[in-house]
């Protein structure tokens, strides 16, 4: 019987030692797909974060405009907002135009503040994503 019992063991031992290399291997096919999902949340994150920068920036200048009435300190705030962008190896300074004061179709003077960046991400997410933000409020004083 324990003859038996031998024979039974050693394929066993021999096709364990034989796989040893198997976990590289597997290991090597996993590690680019992991990368790149990881890169891709990591790029795509970013340039939510930059998008929600830029909103926020387009607001502050609209809220500084409809306030003061005045054009030239809505776009100041609105480029002092944007301190805060992420770039890598770009500039991160958003166009902003000058803002516009209109009036609509009830008689109410409204300001336009519009802003626009080009997110460049990394490593093979290097191409440009253009993030565009643009807010309108109604000036306080006629």
């Amino acid at each position: 019987m324990s003859t038996y019992m031998a024979m039974l063991k050693a394929p066993a031992k021999e096709q364990a030692q034989s796989q040893k290399g198997t976990a590289l291997i597997e290991f090597a096919f996993v590690l680019p797909v992991f990368l790149l999902l990881l890169f891709g949340m990591i790029t795509f994150s970013i340039a939510l974060y930059n998008k929600t920068v830029l909103t926020m920036a387009t607001r502050e200048g609209a809220r500084k405009g409809a306030i003061s009435s005045d054009t030239g300190q809505a776009k100041a705030a609105a480029e002092a907002a944007c301190t805060n962008l992420i770039s890598f190896g770009t500039s991160s300074t958003p166009d902003i135009p000058e803002p516009t004061i209109v009036t609509n179709t009830k008689g109410d003077k409204i300001i336009n503040v519009s802003a626009n960046l080009d997110y460049t991400g990394v490593y093979i997410f290097s191409y440009i994503i253009p993030i565009s933000a643009q807010t309108s409020m109604r000036l306080e004083s006629p």
